[in-house]
């Protein structure tokens, strides 16, 4: 598992735990290689500094699998990081911390989604209790995780669920920004 954390001590007591390919920004078949690959979804960037404003802490909890398959070097990877970190925070939002599994599912490692060890180790550095805490994630892995770590889970579909994108029937939101209001209320 590989950690990042913008400041030893979180400040927020209210966290939101984010995926981040597919959810803040665009995701690829080929996987985010660099960051000039990285395209943000405006609603996110909406949704990251409606959260800051609110006084909610964000922590991404991301698989990044392309590292594991040689996809992705080290440095390029943590480009990427510092990339999103900054254009995020020049939007108005902020990032308290991220949690990234480099494995490939293959590994069979403790920390890849959906095992809940990244979501669970996001919640003991933030102090907070996963049972009230909120997941917002893409894929059935990141629901998964959520339900294995006992968070309530939210799925952002920004496809039909028709072209199988998403479970008929299950409950999701089209973007972040929707997906945020429905925790945290349009007024603060």
């Amino acid at each position: 598992m590989l950690v990042w954390l913008g400041s030893p001590q979180p400040r927020n007591s209210r966290f939101l735990l984010l995926d981040r390919d597919g959810v803040l920004n665009e995701d690829r078949p080929d996987y985010v290689k660099n960051f000039e690959e990285v395209r943000f979804y405006p609603d996110a960037l909406e949704a990251l500094r409606f959260l800051r404003r609110s006084g909610a802490g964000v922590i991404l909890v991301s698989n990044q699998a392309g590292i594991g398959r040689g996809l992705i070097r080290w440095d390029d990877f943590w480009e990427i990081h510092e990339g999103v970190i900054r254009h995020v925070e020049q939007h108005g939002g902020g990032i308290a911390a991220a949690f990234y599994c480099p494995h490939r599912p293959d590994d069979k490692c403790e920390c890849r989604k959906p095992a809940p060890a990244m979501i669970l180790v996001a919640c003991r550095f933030a102090g907070i209790d996963p049972c009230r805490t909120f997941f917002i994630g893409d894929r059935e892995s990141d629901m998964k995780a959520a339900e294995n770590a006992g968070c309530p889970g939210i799925r952002i579909c920004r496809t039909s669920p028709q072209n199988g994108a998403c479970a008929s029937g299950e409950p999701y939101f089209t973007n972040l920004l929707d997906a945020v209001l429905s925790i945290y209320g349009r007024a603060n």
